[in-house]
Formats: C-alpha cells, structure tokens, sequence
C-alpha cells in the first residue's frame, strides 16, 4: 500500500512540473511594436505608426478598425477578415493554406548569422542576428538580396513556427528588426509585452462572417471598395 501511495505521489509531483513546464513555455499576451523610420525621409510616405498583436504559442493576430488577420504558425495557416458592415456590405474572409503559404515561402531564402550581442527590450534578453534573404525575382529572372538586423527571445513563442511567415527557421519572436533600402532605414522595435489571459478561442472566425475561397473573395473585396470609394476595377 505505501509503495502505491509513493508511486500516485511522485506522478501527481511530475504531473505538476510537467503542467508548471509546459505553462511556463508557451507565451500568452500583448505585443506592441512601433515603427518609425531614419535617413532620407519622404514624410508623406513613411509616417511612424504603431500595432499591436494578441499571441498565444504560435498563433498571432492584429486587428484594426475594419480588418482582422490571423497567423497560425502550427497550421501555417492566414486568415484576413474585413467587416464592411458600416459601409452597407458584408463581413467577409478568407484563408490562405497551407500549400500557398509554403509555395509562397519556396520565393524565399534565409540564411542567418549571430551576431555574438544581444539586447534587453522589454525585459527580455534578445539575440542578435544577421539575416540575409535571397528572393526569386521570376520577372527580372535574378535574384534580389535584402539584409536585416535583428534580435529575438524565445520567452515568446512557442518554437520557430511563430516565424513560420517571416523569417523562416528563426528560433525565437523577433523583439527588434532593422532594415535599410534607398537611403531609409526602418526600424521595428517592441515597445511593450504583456501578458495575459489569451485563448485559443481568441483565434477562432465568428459565425457572422462569410468566409469565401480566396479567389472569389478577392472578386467580392475588390467589388466592394470600388463602390465603397467610387472607383473602377482595374
């Protein structure tokens, strides 16, 4: 009887580490970032704006007045919703797969290099990376190569596929990422991490939108804000 009782106690105790382990791993909250912009800067066009995203392990999602997109990196999945309801038109989505969303990514190459640094944003100790992607540019037939600087924690996340549509095979959320083209450096930073009650059902499609195909849906938003802003489909 008393090995029974030492047996169910040490699974209850390694239950309980198991359960602290795996609560522990997986991040659940807010995310802020802001972008602004250095160098030779056209105000009307690079205006510093701010987002927020609600991530929980590796789903993410930003929402703004009209339009919803969810990133699922486990099913590497995207899903956009708009709600034009306020301007007489339907709440409508839909969602890129699996096998788009992989093709897409093939048009893509990343290679990276530590940087041997690291920062602390937000409280989280961040690597350093140096990135290299390589894009295949089908019309020009060449390839065109963009660097990034960018440094990462894997407190946030819950393995590489919360990079599953950005930096590909990255381990760890990317808190600072720094970018420079036509004399223009863009730098997105994290500003602000919270943590909080987020649920799997924060990502699910309310029932009163009409999810629709992607091509019929690019027919059906393309109708929709040429009447909306009264121009004419190209």
């Amino acid at each position: 009887m008393k090995k029974v009782v030492v047996v169910l106690t040490m699974a209850i105790v390694c239950t309980t580490v198991s359960y602290k382990s795996f609560a522990q791993k997986y991040f659940a909250g807010t995310v802020k970032l802001e972008t602004k912009y250095e160098g030779d800067i056209d105000p009307q066009k690079h205006i510093p704006h701010e987002a927020e995203l609600i991530i929980f392990e590796n789903k993410m999602k930003t929402s703004s007045v009209v339009e919803q997109v969810i990133y699922d990196g486990d099913a590497m999945t995207i899903t956009y919703l708009y709600d034009l309801s306020t301007y007489g038109y339907e709440r409508m989505g839909t969602v890129i797969d699996k096998e788009t969303n992989q093709k897409n990514s093939e048009k893509s190459k990343f290679s990276y290099e530590a940087r041997g640094d690291t920062k602390i944003i937000c409280g989280y100790e961040c690597k350093g990376y140096n990135i290299t992607q390589t894009i295949k540019d089908e019309e020009y037939e060449e390839d065109i190569e963009i660097s990034y600087i960018v440094y990462t924690t894997t407190e946030i996340g819950k393995d590489a596929n919360i990079n599953a549509f950005e930096y590909v095979g990255l381990l760890g959320f990317p808190m600072y990422e720094e970018v420079e083209k036509d004399g223009v450096k863009k730098i997105t930073q994290v500003k602000e991490v919270k943590k909080g009650k987020i649920k799997a059902i924060d990502f699910m499609v309310s029932s009163n939108y009409n999810m629709y195909k992607p091509e019929e849906f690019r027919e059906k938003f393309k109708e929709a804000i040429n009447n909306i802003f009264g121009k004419k489909g190209e």
